[in-house]
């Protein structure tokens, strides 16, 4: 077990050379962001190795089973590198959306957080203790957070490189002005407990104008939402439908017939497209329409959790039942009105 877990990170660490410092950076960021306790090399070997596996037997399911290209070896070529990219670029973002949540966390709790810290302040407490103090359970990861503070600034750090490393150990912008404002409130020798109180004051204060945003943009995320969710994949599967059904009418036509009589030459555009040979098939069709839905929905539940929350990871979870949503309803369109119409055909 040893000896495996040290080539996997011999080989994470050959994966993580290769690729560009600033990337390397950013993983780095990325991993302390969100907690994990794995270092960039593992995670960075689990991310490729688990998404060449997945690329492999994705490209494979579809060949046996949308049969658009016959070769195998040529199919698997084509798709692979792309659900490789796909996978390892929706892994990371996976990671960066778990460093978000925790910061939206410690956002969630800081106002209360940091009237308790003046408050301790205030009481005559001195920075350190005030920081320990307010730890308590129901902050939860800034609790954390707190602690460790408190435990630097008594191991002899200054007080404001502790709060220079918690800015950088939580990937917050509220969090790192925050800090900012305190570490110039110890230089100038400021009101300390004053400012964290204005600060808890104007963070409560800018809650309630978000809330009013969200509810003033409500109808347009409804509009996208079933832009996306629902009217793509319904009007996917009418198109769908209808083709399917002018193959079948093509089939009973006598074409031979109506070309020998020149009707078709005589007729109209509509006329000759019935007698004309479909060039695609419906599977193809299908796996056209489908692929278009995940690029939708992919895109709309960004641009829905831009509009509702200004960054595009906050609702990252909305992917997933997005997609899955409008795949199930466009399948079940397609065989709905086949069943329907299927009589006036039979």
């Amino acid at each position: 077990m040893t000896t495996a877990l040290g080539i996997s990170k011999r080989l994470g660490l050959v994966i993580f050379k290769a690729i560009p410092k600033k990337q390397q950076e950013r993983l780095e960021d990325a991993i302390m962001y969100s907690g994990m306790t794995l270092d960039p090399h593992s995670w960075l070997f689990l991310a490729v190795t688990n998404s060449l596996l997945l690329a492999v037997l994705v490209s494979y399911a579809l060949w046996r089973f949308v049969p658009v290209q016959k070769d195998i070896l040529a199919s698997i070529a084509i798709t692979t590198p792309i659900i490789f990219l796909v996978s390892v670029f929706g892994m990371y973002n996976i990671l960066m959306y778990y460093g978000l949540k925790r910061s939206l966390q410690i956002e969630e709790v800081l106002p209360d957080a940091l009237q308790l810290i003046s408050a301790n302040i205030r009481a005559g407490l001195p920075i350190q203790k005030a920081l320990l103090s307010s730890a308590r359970k129901e902050f939860g990861l800034f609790a954390e957070q707190l602690e460790l503070m408190g435990k630097e600034i008594n191991a002899g750090l200054s007080v404001n490189k502790s709060f220079e490393n918690l800015s950088k150990r939580v990937k917050s912008p509220l969090v790192r002005r925050v800090t900012m404002l305190m570490e110039e409130s110890l230089r100038s020798g400021h009101d300390l407990g004053g400012l964290l109180d204005e600060m808890a004051h104007d963070m409560r204060v800018f809650r309630v104008l978000e809330e009013e945003v969200k509810a003033n943009i409500g109808s347009y995320v409804l509009f996208i939402v079933l832009a996306v969710v629902i009217i793509a994949p319904v009007l996917y599967s009418v198109s769908i439908t209808f083709i399917d059904f002018s193959s079948i009418v093509k089939e009973r036509m006598d074409v031979g017939s109506l070309r020998e009589s020149g009707v078709v030459s005589q007729g109209g555009g509509l006329l000759q497209w019935m007698t004309s040979e479909q060039a695609i098939a419906t599977e193809t069709l299908i796996l056209f329409s489908a692929a278009n839905i995940v690029i939708s929905a992919t895109s709309g539940a960004v641009v829905v959790s831009v509009l509702q929350t200004g960054d595009e990871l906050q609702k990252l979870p909305l992917i997933p039942v997005f997609i899955a949503f409008s795949l199930t309803l466009f399948l079940l369109s397609i065989n709905l009105l086949k069943h329907v119409l299927g009589g006036f055909f039979a």
